[in-house]
């Protein structure tokens, strides 16, 4: 897993989202699950600059059809889902990453927390040949 550690600053955002789609790229992961990445990606890097209140080290493994992103910061208090409010200017993060991740979850650090999810390319439809049936 490559890693990047990224200084508490809205700025250092824009890095985290170039480092994601570099590494989703190099992979050849199709332009939609690079999308995917770079949304969840900073999500979870701006929750951790914004919750965490510290520095947050952002790790990617990517593979053809996959990738894995794991952010840790120095707080160990995990996350919480907020109630859905179309009126609300933030707290939509971990509502998006619910809808658009495979997986994800929450792991205890010795210092702090790691919030972490799976993408996957979506399945190409199975092709039947009814010629035979």
């Amino acid at each position: 897993m490559d890693s990047l550690s990224l200084e508490p600053d809205p700025a250092a955002v824009r890095d985290a989202r170039r480092f994601v789609r570099d590494h989703c790229v190099a992979a050849q992961n199709s332009p939609d699950l690079c999308d995917d990445a770079v949304l969840l990606a900073s999500e979870v890097v701006t929750n951790a600059f914004t919750h965490g209140r510290s520095e947050a080290r952002l790790g990617v493994d990517a593979h053809p059809g996959r990738i894995h992103v794991e952010v840790s910061d120095d707080n160990s208090r995990h996350p919480q889902m907020q109630d859905d409010d179309g009126d609300a200017l933030d707290g939509r993060g971990l509502r998006i990453l619910d809808r658009v991740a495979r997986r994800w979850g929450v792991r205890d650090d010795a210092f702090g927390k790691t919030v972490w999810f799976d993408l996957e390319a979506a399945a190409a439809p199975a092709v039947v040949d009814l010629r035979h049936h």
